[in-house]
């Protein structure tokens, strides 16, 4: 079987219109946590997505994009998280291990017959409260052993608390330089906006 490949960042690539792949949306909840997973129909073993949702948002409210992003060769784990309160994270963040972990022996048999997941391909991105997730999952306070490793980071408009006053815990801007000292390429996508001010 051969891996489906990814538009090289090299190639000439519309990135707005839709990939080579036809995809499938599925829903499960044989796994820590209730899955959204969106993998590519087509045979063939292809790099896998965990994103992370924000705050208050379902993963499937984030499906034209899982689909779009899985219909160039990507398969997208996105665990939904019930967090109550939206400051004490490290529930979510365990939950967001626990999936990681859950991946090598549970994400093949939900798949498409001739779909395979490349787990050493594996990436992590998150939106909004979803973003922190990814980080703080990234620089370890999960406190929980992870069987695999990430390649790549992305933060999409990532927050860390409700306002300068009111952050997540655990808190992982610190206002130490390197303290994101991570050993992966790193991507935050943001547009600036702050809503909330603290004086």
């Amino acid at each position: 079987m051969a891996e489906a490949r990814p538009a090289s960042a090299t190639a000439a690539v519309d990135l707005f219109k839709l990939g080579n792949y036809s995809t499938k949306a599925i829903r499960t909840s044989n796994a820590p946590k209730t899955l959204f997973i969106v993998t590519p129909e087509n045979e063939g073993t292809y790099p896998v997505l965990l994103f992370l949702h924000g705050y208050n948002i379902c993963p499937c409210c984030y499906s034209q994009l899982l689909q779009h992003i899985s219909s160039h060769g990507y398969i997208i784990v996105a665990p939904l998280f019930l967090g109550v309160c939206s400051l004490y994270c490290r529930p979510d963040i365990k939950s967001a291990a626990e999936v990681t972990n859950w991946l090598s022996s549970g994400l093949q048999p939900m798949l498409p017959e001739n779909v395979v997941p490349n787990l050493s391909r594996l990436a992590l991105a998150g939106h909004s409260r979803g973003g922190y997730l990814a980080f703080a999952l990234a620089l370890g306070n999960a406190n929980i052993t992870m069987d695999l490793k990430f390649l790549a980071l992305i933060g999409i408009d990532p927050v860390a608390g409700a306002n300068k006053c009111m952050k997540s815990v655990p808190k992982i801007l610190t206002g130490v330089p390197n303290s994101f000292n991570l050993d992966m390429p790193v991507m935050v996508i943001g547009t600036g906006h702050t809503m909330f001010l603290c004086s």
